[in-house]
């Protein structure tokens, strides 16, 4: 073993604080609204009610049918033809976790005045982020494996043969996903485009009322406007996040989206529910007795549910989005 130094021996370090700086977990603003709008709702709890395929899933009812209608005289015969009207969306069940361990080293080091940073409460608090960075990046991303949350990116899924709640868009064509894949320079002319992309008319509840997009999107589109048509939503702005908004919809930068991608959502019919006994379950620490570690604890967070939509067509998404020249 090597001699350790004159300085070393004899001086302390001086601490410029106690609490690790976070330098790697990043905020997203998607799932900071979908969160909170599942808090404000009491995060409606989700029962299971079908069996599909021997596993349960959740069912979402679509009315994806018109009755038959005409132009009526005296001579008309009036259709009476039965045509089915409702059908039914199944999500399956979702999940995420977040853990840690603490081991005999950290028991024994990490105590009394020697220890100027809390181990213990450090990792409860990472335990709790990284939960939530993990379903940020599957709130905005296609789900990887049976187990992961269907995110945007399986909304948007153009492809007709694959199944999003169950229902293909070859089996119910009014389950379409709206992607614009033109490569343009975002302004407020193609923001226009984007919001009428729904096309069920000009009532207020069928517009978009939320954006997300890349932080080079949203500047450039900010940059697009002159001064006075820039607006923003207070109630964001207070609540620590930037945005410039469109027809009202605040439109804010989330880190976890790829370059050129910009998400028109309207969360009147998109939500993030949680089961009642997995919804971020309490943290606490377990030693591993079972295996022979009486002092590695392990403490982790679970939770369970999906992010559930009753209208693909309510959502927009456009690739290919460049900030003007």
């Amino acid at each position: 073993m090597s001699l350790i130094n004159q300085l070393n021996a004899t001086t302390e370090y001086y601490w410029y604080q106690t609490r690790p700086e976070d330098i790697v977990n990043k905020v997203s603003a998607l799932a900071w609204k979908l969160m909170g709008k599942a808090l404000t709702i009491g995060n409606w709890e989700i029962k299971p009610n079908e069996v599909i395929d021997g596993g349960l899933m959740v069912k979402v009812p679509l009315l994806y049918g018109v009755s038959n209608s005409g132009s009526y005289g005296k001579d008309t015969i009036i259709n009476q033809s039965k045509k089915d009207l409702v059908d039914a969306a199944r999500f399956r069940w979702a999940g995420a976790y977040g853990s840690n361990t603490l081991n005999l080293d950290d028991h024994t080091m990490n105590e009394g005045p020697e220890a100027v940073i809390d181990l213990t409460n450090t990792y409860l608090d990472s335990i709790k982020k990284a939960i939530r960075v993990k379903m940020a990046q599957q709130l905005v991303g296609s789900a990887a494996d049976g187990d992961a949350i269907l995110g945007l990116g399986d909304l948007f899924n153009t492809n007709t043969a694959t199944e999003y709640g169950s229902i293909s868009t070859n089996q119910m064509a009014a389950w379409s996903s709206n992607v614009i894949t033109t490569v343009r320079g975002i302004s407020f002319a193609v923001l226009q485009e984007i919001f009428r992309k729904p096309a069920f008319g000009g009532y207020a509840g069928t517009r978009p009322n939320f954006c997300c997009t890349t932080e080079a999107l949203v500047d450039g589109y900010e940059q697009s406007l002159h001064p006075q048509q820039r607006y923003e939503d207070k109630a964001m702005i207070e609540a620590g996040w930037e945005n410039v908004t469109h027809k009202r919809a605040p439109i804010v930068a989330d880190p976890y989206y790829a370059e050129g991608v910009f998400d028109a959502l309207n969360l009147n019919f998109l939500s993030l529910r949680s089961h009642r006994k997995y919804n971020f379950t309490l943290p606490e620490w377990v030693a591993k007795k079972e295996q022979g570690k009486p002092d590695e604890w392990s403490a982790n967070t679970r939770w369970r549910g999906n992010l559930y939509c009753n209208n693909r067509q309510m959502h927009v998404r456009h690739t290919g989005l460049t900030p003007p020249v």
